[in-house]
This record gives structure tokens, sequence and C-alpha cells, in this order.
């Protein structure tokens, strides 16, 4: 591989990979460096999309994202938007894009080469060179040795602010981060009886409550109409409530959002290193205490668990400071350039049930481009749920649908100021929304 790149993405998660197919399509030439072995982040734990459409059932996000939707669905491993449910007796609309997270990996490494993007998995970066405001290199180490690697336009997608931080940009003082989760899917599940169940309280309780979304439809295994989406609270092995979210995309398997480990610091080893066998046990205790009291799920098996999930660790301040207000206002910016839908989630740092905080008659907020330029230095964008937002507002703008998006739209920007050789910041705004607009995205 050569090591002079216009454009290199640090990080090849959710924001990562979308970034790196906008640049590499816009004419740059692309890198991506990754630790993992595959591409998509949390995108590949078992999460469906969620954000692609408003309370209204409104598209929000389209553009790369919806074409990596109908790739997936070509391969027989997406739903497309499921609809059907509300949040709240407002009609607050709750939708959802299940996929299977091998079609995932294998759609995400196809559109990045046929984009001419290359990548460099199992890679970690050790180090930054600076000169003044702007990034000269990053050292990377893997199986190789260590490696420098340059660009003209750098774009940080790592979700921690890794490379940001490491440059000096400064980040928003917080108090508390949202806890810390492991996904796991189940096989062997007897998703009817496991509904029926949540009907009559049988093990499960909150059918009724606004929370509960319940989407019913056709799955990829099976054409006949069946349980997709449900929430609700089942007695955790301590007596504790614990309270879960399941997807469905297949008959009798189901991914499970339900194990919390509070007080986790993201950018930490050893705090990650904490949480990992602090959730695998937290799933292996629930998964028993499933088998012991839910009908339905009394023959179900463990599959799969995740990496442990980082709901919230840096978020830069950058130009702009997206709050809470601005979400819930649905306010539109003049340089937007990506959209967000979903309401405020935040996952209580201290242990207790989710607080949701809902958009303005079921609307979508704007995000602007100056949320992704970072203070201090100059050839640097950032993209992700390490964005320039305030720990409310990044509680919506971290779901994957707003984060593709995000992706998209640094991607385009930084292609676009190698072009006009000027930077990041300098970069014609209405240059890139029509860009983006060209390329489909919603803005």
């Amino acid at each position: 591989m050569k090591k002079n790149y216009d454009v290199i993405v640090l990080g090849g998660g959710t924001a990562g990979v979308i970034a790196a197919i906008a640049s590499a399509r816009s004419g740059a030439s692309t890198l991506v460096i990754e630790k993992n072995s595959y591409l998509g982040g949390t995108a590949v734990t078992g999460l469906p999309f969620l954000g692609m459409y408003d309370g209204n059932d409104k598209r929000v996000n389209a553009g790369i994202v919806q074409e990596f939707v109908e790739r997936m669905k070509a391969e027989g491993g997406s739903l497309d938007g499921c609809f059907g449910a509300t949040w709240m007796d407002k009609n607050y609309r709750f939708s959802i894009t299940p996929y299977e997270q091998e079609t995932y990996k294998y759609v995400a490494q196809e559109m990045l080469m046929e984009a001419g993007a290359e990548v460099l998995f199992h890679t970690f970066i050790s180090d930054i060179f600076m000169d003044g405001e702007h990034i000269q290199g990053v050292e990377v180490v893997n199986k190789t040795g260590r490696g420098l690697y340059t660009a003209k336009v750098y774009v940080d997608t790592t979700g921690d602010a890794d490379i940001a931080f490491r440059c000096g940009v400064p980040m928003v003082e917080k108090k508390h981060k949202q806890n810390a989760s492991m996904l796991f899917r189940l096989g062997g599940v007897n998703t009817a009886r496991l509904y029926e169940s949540l009907q009559k309280g049988e093990g499960i309780t909150g059918w009724g409550e606004w929370h509960n979304r319940i989407l019913r439809g056709p799955r990829l295994d099976d054409p006949e109409e069946g349980l997709i989406h449900m929430a609700g609270h089942f007695v955790g092995p301590k007596g504790e409530e614990v309270t879960f979210t399941a997807i469905s995309a297949m008959s009798d398997q189901l991914y499970v959002n339900a194990t919390r480990t509070v007080g986790v610091d993201g950018t930490l080893a050893e705090d990650l290193s904490m949480a990992e066998v602090s959730e695998r046990r937290h799933v292996h205790d629930l998964v028993a205490t499933l088998r012991k009291n839910v009908p339905g799920m009394e023959k179900c098996y463990l599959l799969y668990t995740a990496p442990v999930g980082i709901r919230e660790s840096r978020n830069i301040i950058g130009d702009y400071l997206l709050e809470k207000e601005d979400v819930l206002g649905a306010r539109q910016f003049e340089d937007s350039v990506v959209r967000g839908a979903y309401p405020i989630d935040i996952h209580d740092p201290h242990g207790g049930r989710t607080q949701f905080q809902f958009i303005k008659d079921g609307g979508s907020y704007s995000i602007p481009y100056r949320c992704f330029l970072p203070k201090g230095v100059e050839n640097l964008l950032v993209a992700g749920r390490c964005l320039s937002a305030s720990h409310e507002a990044m509680g919506t703008a971290r779901i994957m649908g707003a984060v593709m998006g995000q992706g998209q739209a640094v991607g385009t920007a930084a292609a676009i100021a190698v072009k006009a050789g000027v930077l990041p910041r300098e970069i014609d705004v209405p240059t890139l929304q029509k860009a983006l607009v060209d390329a489909g995205a919603l803005i």
C-alpha cells in the first residue's frame, strides 16, 4: 500500500465506512485505518438502524445509507423500514430497519472496495504528528510493525474522538456518561409465545406502556407476520427490574439489549476491560433467568455476544455545539448537511430506566457543518457520536441513522477540500450541500 493519500479516515465504524465511500466516490484517494478485522463498529453488534425516519414516517436519511440498505436487501439480509408502532398517545411513530450483521460486513466491504478506497485492518493509531494546527501524519502499529501515513485531510471517526483528543482539541465537560451495554443474540426462541407472554404479563411486564413499540411483519426467513420488535421489563437474577428491547429479523432468533454497567469510561483500557467482564457475566445470568421465567424462552441458547457498547465518551468542541433546544425544537440550520430524527435517548448514567425526550411535532432537526469542524485543528473533520454536541443532543445525534448521514457529509467535504486545495473550514458550504443532494442525501 502507498502511504500518502488525499484523505485518511481513522476508524472504519458506522460513520467511518460511509465517510470513506463518500470520499472515494468524490475522487479522493482514500484510506481507512481500522482496529478490527471488519467494517461497521456499532452497526454489527445486532442493533437495527434507528432514526432513518421521523415520528411521522418521513424518511430523513437516504443517499449512501439507503443504497446500503438496498444492497443488503438484495443479499437477503435486510427488512428495510418496519412501521406500525407508536412511542406514546400522541402517535409519535416508531420505526426500525433490521438487518443481519454478517450481511452488513460483506456489503460494507464490497461498497468500500467498489468506491476505490483502501482499508488497513488490524491496525491501531500509535502517534499523531502535528505542525502547529495541522496534522502532518499518523503513525500506526500492526503485525507489519510501525508505519507513517500522511494525507491532506484526516477524518476522525473513532467514536471516542481519539485523534482529535491527541491533537489537543477541547472537549465538552461532562459530569456523567451514559451506561454501557452488551447486546446478545439468542436462538431457539418461540417469538409467538414471547409476544403472548408480554400481552398476558407472564414473565414480562409493561404491555400497553408507551415504550413497548410493538412491530410485527414478515421476517427474513418467514413471509408470515411475526414479532419484529418489542420492549418491556422482567425480573432479573437478583430480583431487580430489567428493562429490555428485542429485535427479531429471523423467526426463532432474538437480539436483546438488556444489560447495563454504569461508570464506564470508554476512553480507558482498564474500564473497557472491566466492562467486558461485567457485561459478559450479566449476559450469562440474564439468559439463565429468561430460560427459567419467561414463556417462549425455555429453550433459548446464546449465539453471540457483541463487544461492550459505549454510548458516550468524548465530544469535541467545534465551531458550533449542537444543543438540546436545537433538537427538541426541530431547528433548521443554514449550513445543514445531515438530519436527525430520533428522540433524545439517555440511558441513565446511574442505572435507572432510559429517558426519552421527543422532537417537536414528530419532526427532524438539522446538524450544521460547523459541528464537524474541531477547534484548533485545521485539516481534521470529525463524525459520529463524538461530534460537537452537548450530552443531551448527543443522545440523538449518536443514533446510527444520523451517524451514517454524518459520514457521508464529512467524507464528501474532505474530498471537496482536497480538490479545491483548501482546508475543510474554508470550503464553500453550498457546494457541499449540492454535492450531498446530488448524491441522494437529505439535508
